[in-house]
């Protein structure tokens, strides 16, 4: 009965230590979680506690404050890390005070947009010496002061867009000397300052959909010579005399710098028209045309992304100098597209119509030349040059393309930037065959499906930049024959397969700068005649000549800064090619990370000898534009170039070099042909000199004679050898020359 209750009582003891066990092993997990928890809370700071998450990537911390109702930057603190993206789009701000983000000092990125902001204080972006981008796009803002931006002199990408700035003083922007986007289209603009630009080395301008009639040269245009791509649709032109300055300045830049066109509103007679079509006579029929046009003039700058002439105006245009205005806008590679909303100032229909959510060129419409069916999540407007539609679906949640609804009848141009769309499917743009413009920038792609543009043959530019790409393949671009504008930059693209560009032929401008590449396939530009190029920020140590540069004869700008150059041997090819390019076609500096002692040297102020103390054979061939290509621009002659410093014009180089063509003798083999030269006529001499000794000493007959006409002759052939010494000949063997990487010859050093 004992040993009974024992075992009981033993079952019972047992059990007992198993639930205290059990409770402890929990109590011990939760407070490792507690911890855990509040080791990030304390780590990030309180902001991402409870008011908003934050997520860790590439060592940035982005804080998503995004319409949580915030009224006041009072209801959060600054995160704990040292750079960090903030996210306060969609609160309920309607004024920002002095100081506000002094403590912010690590916001590299800040979206201030669709907010209620009215006015912004003197000091509100004090602390925020390392912004690079701010965006405080559809708030009411009226007025730029001049010191309204005080304090951001980091600042490299500023958006404005969909406000109602009317004013913007002076010197709004003369401390951004780092500025180069700037978004302000749709906004209430009729005028701008005099050299509002003339301390930003802008090279993205937005100016659509605001008042603008008129564009002086003098104080304005003179100062853009750094443009890289402008946009100047949906403003009321005024085509007369005081425009010719404006056209004859587009036409002196890269035609394919203006993207979109300028569409005349008055007088009645040019009224929708292109400028472009329009002659100097039709804009100033009755005066001195020369009295309002450009005049040549030394260029103002040769280091813009475009190498342009602006002329100087006459002065009798400077009395249209009184209405500020400014043509240039951003480059949709690198901006927001604009979402086109109804002004304050547009005309609309003196009924309803039933187009509540169309902008105000529908007014201009009696009756509709196209179905109107707009997606309910747009806005849609019609284009009075080319009556085609516009949708625009910008920063509206969209995460599939397949959810707009009804889906528009063949619209010209889509935007769907700053959405969260992550698939493009093969079917999104089967009805969309008369696009011309795609905008996808800044979204969450990472998949695109075979041939998902495949219907878009009349596609002219494509803008995928911002998003999650990071493979390039040929199907990928399946149909777009007549596409000209790409735009991939700010992705993650690590590789790019051989042949991608084959179904583009027609491309002109291939922006790839921000990405991750290491290496290009050979011939991977081969068939194209882009005019500009960017590489930027990417992680090249080296570029090939052969099979990838060589293949650039019709370039007009290459960016090729802030890459990883390995100058040693390998880049001698590629040195020498940047150096037979005309002046203004290299953006920035091209500067060597490694070897230790040439960096942060410009390659191209870099002896070859020093990069490549044993170079040797290399030929490097410089693209040959054709002379037909942008007259406003000199076309570099066709040349090459050696090593040693010999050149012959025309021609192209041999295999080893940039381009195949008409052979050149190597320098190696030209200098043992003359060494083995010189040995022969050594050896011919010392027995010319032998058979002479001997004819002398013929009529000595004696044995002796003989011998020490032999030793004599011995001694006359030793000393013509040992004489030798005298003049050394040092040549390199061709087993110095280093081996040519992968495809490119010329690209080894």
């Amino acid at each position: 009965m004992y040993a009974c209750c024992s075992t009981v009582t033993l079952e019972q003891d047992l059990n007992k230590k198993m639930h205290i066990w059990m409770l402890q092993t929990i109590a011990f997990a939760l407070t490792s979680l507690v911890l855990s928890w509040a080791e990030s809370i304390e780590y990030y700071g309180e902001i991402c506690d409870n008011a908003c998450p934050c997520e860790e990537k590439d060592s940035i911390l982005t804080v998503s404050c995004e319409n949580r109702g915030i009224i006041s930057l009072f209801e959060i603190s600054p995160p704990r890390f040292p750079v960090y993206h903030l996210l306060l789009s969609g609160n309920l701000l309607n004024r920002l005070y002095p100081n506000q983000f002094v403590n912010y000092t690590g916001a590299s990125i800040l979206h201030l947009g669709s907010n209620d902001i009215q006015d912004i204080e003197t000091g509100a972006f004090h602390g925020l010496r390392g912004l690079r981008r701010l965006h405080l796009n559809n708030n009411k803002l009226e007025l730029l002061r001049d010191d309204t931006f005080l304090g951001l002199e980091s600042l490299e990408y500023l958006q404005v867009d969909y406000n109602y700035i009317s004013v913007i003083e002076p010197n709004a922007f003369s401390k951004l000397h780092l500025l180069q986007v700037l978004i302000l289209n749709d906004n209430l603009l009729s005028s701008l300052p005099n050299n509002l630009f003339r301390f930003v080395p802008l090279t993205h301008l937005d100016l659509r959909g605001n008042r603008l009639k008129l564009l002086p040269y003098v104080g304005l245009l003179q100062h853009m010579d750094k443009v890289v791509e402008l946009q100047l649709e949906e403003n009321p032109w005024n085509c007369s005399c005081e425009l010719i300055a404006l056209k004859d300045w587009l036409d002196s830049i890269s035609y394919s710098a203006l993207v979109g066109d300028v569409v005349c509103e008055t007088p009645f007679r040019l009224h929708g028209r292109d400028l472009d079509e329009v002659s100097k006579q039709e804009l100033c029929p009755r005066r001195l045309i020369s009295d309002y046009e450009m005049r040549p003039q030394t260029p103002l700058s040769t280091t813009g992304y475009f190498h342009t002439t602006p002329a100087s105006v006459n002065s009798v245009a400077t009395s249209s100098s009184a209405v500020y205005k400014s043509p240039l806008k951003p480059p949709k590679g690198t901006r927001q597209p604009n979402r086109t909303r109804v002004r304050p100032t547009s005309r609309l229909p003196s009924k309803d119509l039933g187009y509540s959510n169309y902008g105000p060129s529908i007014a201009y419409q009696t009756k509709s030349p196209v179905p109107l069916e707009c997606p309910t999540a747009c806005t849609c407007n019609l284009q009075i040059s080319d009556l085609g539609l516009n949708v625009n679906c910008q920063e509206r949640k969209i995460e599939s393309i397949s959810e707009l609804q009804p889906k528009p009848y063949n619209p010209k141009k889509m935007y769907l930037t700053e959405n969260y769309i992550a698939l493009v499917r093969r079917a999104d743009f089967v009805d969309a065959t008369g696009l011309d413009l795609l905008h996808l920038g800044n979204n969450r792609i990472s998949v695109i499906q075979d041939r998902a543009f495949g219907d878009l043959t009349n596609l002219r530019r494509l803008y995928l930049n911002g998003n999650r790409i990071e493979r390039l393949s040929p199907e990928l671009f399946y149909g777009l024959q007549s596409l000209q504008y790409l735009f991939l930059q700010y992705n993650v693209i690590r590789e790019i397969e051989a042949g991608t560009f084959e179904p583009v032929p027609n491309l002109q401008l291939l922006f790839l700068n921000n990405n991750l590449l290491r290496s290009l396939p050979g011939n991977i530009f081969s068939g194209l005649s882009l005019y500009r190029l960017s590489l930027r920020s990417n992680h090249f140590s080296y570029l090939p000549v052969s099979g990838v540069l060589d293949q650039l004869k019709s370039l007009l700008q290459i960016d090729l800064h802030e890459n990883p150059w390995d100058c040693t041997c390998d880049v001698v090819g590629m040195k020498l090619w940047l150096e037979q390019l005309n002046t203004g076609v290299l953006v920035d500096q091209v500067i060597c990370e490694s070897p230790k002692k040439f960096a942060q040297s410009d390659m191209r102020a870099v002896r070859a000898e020093l990069l490549c103390p044993d170079y040797s054979d290399i030929v490097v061939s410089t693209p040959t534009p054709s002379p037909g290509q942008l007259p406003a621009r000199t076309t570099p002659s066709s040349s090459t170039v050696h090593l040693n410093g010999t050149a012959a014009a025309g021609g192209s180089a041999p295999a080893g070099g940039a381009g195949g063509g008409s052979s050149s003798v190597p320098l190696s083999v030209l200098i043992l042909s003359l060494l083995l030269v010189f040995i022969m006529s050594v050896f011919v001499a010392a027995g010319l000199f032998v058979l002479v000794m001997k004819r002398r000493k013929k009529g000595q007959g004696d044995h002796a004679s003989a011998n020490n006409s032999d030793v004599s002759s011995f001694n006359m052939q030793y000393s013509v050898y040992s004489g030798g010494h005298h003049h050394p000949h040092h040549h390199p063997h061709l087993q110095q020359h280093p081996p040519h990487r992968g495809g490119g010859g010329g690209g080894g050093g």
